[in-house]
């Protein structure tokens, strides 16, 4: 058998690696500060605000952080709506020639049983 303190080595290089792992894990979790909260700074600090008026613009500013992100999706959603039917119709002549020009046609009954394959994959 090995010497204990051997293993005690083994035991703490195995339980730093786990901390290690266990950190990393944390801090890629943890939100990025905002964009703006260095703006907030910056105003903070030139204006010299009172702690009240600075509260005040970091409450200004996550209004209009959210109002911003609000109008973003509104339009990503306009634009996936616009962007359906060009996809469909990609997704649709690519299948034809799958299914028409790339497999035998002994094979062409089975993908027709599978459903629109392409699409479903694509959609993931």
């Amino acid at each position: 058998m090995k010497d204990p303190r051997f293993w005690s080595v083994v035991l703490a290089g195995a339980w730093f690696l786990v901390g290690l792992g266990v950190g990393v894990a944390v801090s890629e979790r943890q939100d990025n500060p905002s964009p703006l909260a260095s703006y907030a700074d910056s105003i903070s600090r030139v204006f010299e605000l009172s702690e009240p008026r600075r509260r005040v613009l970091l409450q200004l500013l996550d209004e209009y952080e959210s109002q911003r992100d609000e109008i973003r999706r509104r339009h990503e959603s306009n634009t996936r709506d616009a962007m359906e039917p060009e996809l469909r119709a990609l997704d649709a002549a690519v299948e034809s020639r799958i299914r028409d020009t790339i497999l035998p046609p002994s094979q062409r009954d089975l993908y027709d049983e599978l459903g629109r394959p392409l699409a479903q994959v694509a959609a993931r």
